[in-house]
């Protein structure tokens, strides 16, 4: 068993942000169906776009939470560790 415990932080708060422009391009997703409907050049395939992106809607919004709720805890665990870390140091230098 390891001595001691290694936990990138950065990376953790990093993939929290990263989290949050995944959810949110999910929550666009419909404003963005019709730029990308209007780009496919066939109005039939348009309009496959646009149905496609309105109809998982329901199921979207629950992704949408999912992923914020991993967001959150990303960069909940990385400020937590390194707050623990700061706190760690300072009682071993005598500071608290």
């Amino acid at each position: 068993m390891a001595d001691r415990l290694k936990l990138d932080t950065v990376a953790l708060r990093d993939a929290g942000a990263s989290l949050r422009v995944v959810a949110q391009e999910f929550n666009d997703a419909n404003a963005n169906s019709g730029g990308v409907a209007d780009a496919v050049g066939h109005a039939g395939l348009a309009s496959c776009v646009v149905e496609f992106a309105r109809g998982w809607d329901d199921r979207r919004a629950a992704m949408v939470e999912s992923i914020g709720g991993l967001a959150t805890a990303c960069t909940g665990v990385g400020d937590g560790f390194e707050s623990l870390d700061t706190d760690f140091a300072a009682a071993l230098r005598g500071e608290r």
